[in-house]
């Protein structure tokens, strides 16, 4: 096999294993193939999308992270962990001192959310260059 061939074919099988894991937890057979196909079409976007440097010639493990992806992920992850903290801290001084309540799980929802935005964001931001 020359190039990418062996990792496309390595995800394939990840990706239909997958599906078929989602299958046998008791959902349909339809969202099991669609979680498949759109695990694959990241696979797929996976080697174009700039995030890993790529090395056809070492086959099913030819994404690799360089010096520069590794240093903006460990930023990124470091942004959102610092909007994390503020926003729980924000929250336990809002539901602590003036509301007097216990922490609805909506806002414990929230703040994941918004550490994936604030991750994904600060992500995008410094790979912009």
């Amino acid at each position: 096999m020359i190039g990418m061939s062996r990792y496309y074919i390595s995800r394939a099988f990840i990706s239909v294993a997958f599906g078929g894991l989602w299958a046998l937890t008791g959902s349909a057979w339809w969202m099991a193939v669609l979680v498949s196909a759109i695990l694959f079409a990241l696979f797929l976007y996976a080697p174009h999308s700039g995030r890993y440097a790529v090395h056809p010639e070492l086959g099913v493990t030819a994404l690799q992270r360089d010096e520069r992806t590794q240093t903006i992920n460990d930023k990124a992850a470091r942004n959102a962990f610092v909007v994390t903290m503020l926003a729980v801290a924000g929250i336990a001084i809002y539901f602590g001192a003036m509301a007097s309540a216990d922490v609805p799980v909506m806002a414990l929802k929230l703040v994941l959310v918004l550490a994936a935005l604030a991750y994904f964001l600060s992500d995008f931001w410094l790979r912009r260059s």
